[in-house]
């Protein structure tokens, strides 16, 4: 029975952009479509580790559909064969040691069915079966058309793809690394441009932006020490610490000359972690009118929140400084359910 090769789990909202970079990066690539809400399906026959070199995805499955009515038939022979295969085709891709143990996910994961199955993996694969995070993930589903049969995916790497090895030091809230991926690819990034993070927490932005490419001057500024050091220790653990300079300051009162920056990002507090509706009503109208003072006259400003109705009205008030050039609308799990921000895409107005 035919199917993808492999699905690609993005965040909710992010689809097209993440099918535009599978399309830039991989040669011969076919979108096949999208199963559900934050999920493309793609047809892919070169190696699985170029794969994992996509930074707007969260992870990446490879698949493998089975014609057979009952998850038991997983246990036979050629059926089991070919789940181990599937396994095994994403370990070899990775240096030996990088999987240390694997996860079943399925409904009813406790079965008589799949604890066998756990068992008999856990023997071929030389992996410990976990009930918690485990490197390699293994899924087994009906198929999201509603075809017949059963499939097995296995994530391609031993940690979601938008879990960066660089992040030693983590902020509640901090901003996922494929959405501020997408955020600094929508200013259409420049080696020549000079790069504000205002609000920065812990660096995602600044070190997302480096991962792109070269840029003339890399900036991020926070008002709170303790999160200019978590965001010190993601940078040198990135690599880019003689690239970007960390600066302690107020987003409201930046200490740098007008028209400085050709870029500016900010993930804005929006009240769930940090901030409140009532300092946010003084902090976002101050916060786009000191980045439009830094800003040159063809600058783009991209931002996240989800306190949108909020954004969006501070925006009117400002529409001789800034206009709305596009915006993402957003579906990001946190918790047991979902926050829904966007991403505003904001340009200069012409003159």
């Amino acid at each position: 029975m035919t199917g993808p090769d492999y699905e690609v789990e993005v965040i909710a909202g992010l689809e097209e952009p993440a099918e535009r970079e599978l399309r830039a990066r991989l040669r011969g690539v076919e979108v096949v479509g999208r199963p559900r809400e934050g999920r493309i399906a793609i047809r892919f026959r070169g190696a699985i580790r170029r794969l994992n070199d996509l930074r707007s995805v969260v992870a990446v499955y490879t698949v493998r559909r089975f014609a057979v009515p009952r998850p038991r038939a997983l246990l036979g022979h050629e059926n089991f064969q070919s789940v181990v295969a599937l396994a095994r085709s994403v370990i070899d891709a990775w240096p030996r040691g990088a999987f240390r143990s694997f996860r079943l996910s399925a409904a009813g994961a406790d079965s008589p069915t799949f604890t066998r199955l756990k068992a008999l993996l856990a023997d071929s694969l030389h992996l410990a079966s976990t009930e918690g995070p485990g490197d390699l993930l293994l899924i087994v589903r009906r198929p999201p058309d509603g075809s017949p049969g059963w499939e097995v995916l296995a994530r391609t790497s031993p940690r979601p793809l938008a879990a960066r090895p660089w992040r030693v030091c983590d902020m509640p809230g901090a901003l996922n690394a494929s959405v501020a991926h997408v955020m600094v690819e929508l200013a259409n990034p420049s080696p020549d441009e000079r790069f504000l993070n205002v609000a920065c927490g812990s660096g995602t932005l600044l070190i997302e932006r480096l991962a792109i490419g070269p840029v003339r001057v890399a900036v991020g500024v926070d008002r709170s020490e303790e999160v200019l050091r978590c965001a010190r220790e993601n940078v040198e653990a990135s690599g880019h610490s003689a690239e970007i300079a960390l600066v302690h300051a107020d987003a409201t009162r930046l200490p740098f000359t007008s028209a400085s920056f050709d870029t500016i990002v900010a993930d804005l507090p929006f009240g769930i972690l940090v901030g409140g509706r009532a300092e946010n009503e003084r902090l976002y109208p101050a916060i786009l009118a000191e980045a439009a003072r830094v800003a040159t006259s063809d600058a783009s400003f991209v931002a996240i929140t989800a306190s949108r109705r909020l954004f969006e009205s501070t925006l009117e008030g400002l529409a001789d400084r800034w206009r709305c050039a596009r915006v993402l609308s957003l579906k990001i799990p946190y918790r047991s359910g979902y926050v829904r921000p966007a991403i505003y895409l904001l340009r200069r107005p012409e003159r």
